[in-house]
């Protein structure tokens, strides 16, 4: 019934459209001329030949607009560095290890091997944990 309902009243509605559109044309269903012709003897004349913004407008309105994207930027950046991961975090190197390159650097090979091995190690029994923990 809602829906009947429904499909009445938009219906109405589009059947209405049409017959608003007719009634703005007036009686004559011919639209006026969208220029009239200046009648002789009538000259407009513009008092006002400067109608836009002055120069000093000019300025503040775009310094206003470029000093809210800086504002914007400020704050991003802003945001941005406070939320980044502290400096003892560092990157990881394209080697595998973890850790700041300094750090890194300063390891030897077998001390960079035991803790890849130590890696693999740990990754493989949290593997075999999820496989443990799955449901059945």
């Amino acid at each position: 019934m809602k829906r009947l309902a429904a499909v009445l009243a938009a219906l109405l509605l589009c059947l209405g459209t049409p017959a608003l559109a007719v009634a703005q044309l007036g009686p004559q269903n011919v639209p006026t001329p969208l220029t009239q012709d200046p009648e002789e003897g009538e000259e407009t004349v513009n008092l006002d030949p400067d109608t836009g913004f002055s120069t000093l407008q000019l300025v503040l309105m775009f310094g206003g607009a470029g000093a809210v994207v800086v504002l914007v930027a400020w704050l991003i950046a802003r945001d941005a560095r406070g939320k980044a991961p502290g400096k003892e975090r560092g990157r990881t190197s394209a080697a595998g290890g973890g850790g700041t390159p300094a750090a890194v650097a300063g390891k030897t090979t077998r001390e960079r091997e035991r803790e890849r091995a130590r890696k693999r190690n740990k990754a493989k029994a949290v593997r075999d944990q999820r496989k443990r923990n799955r449901p059945r």
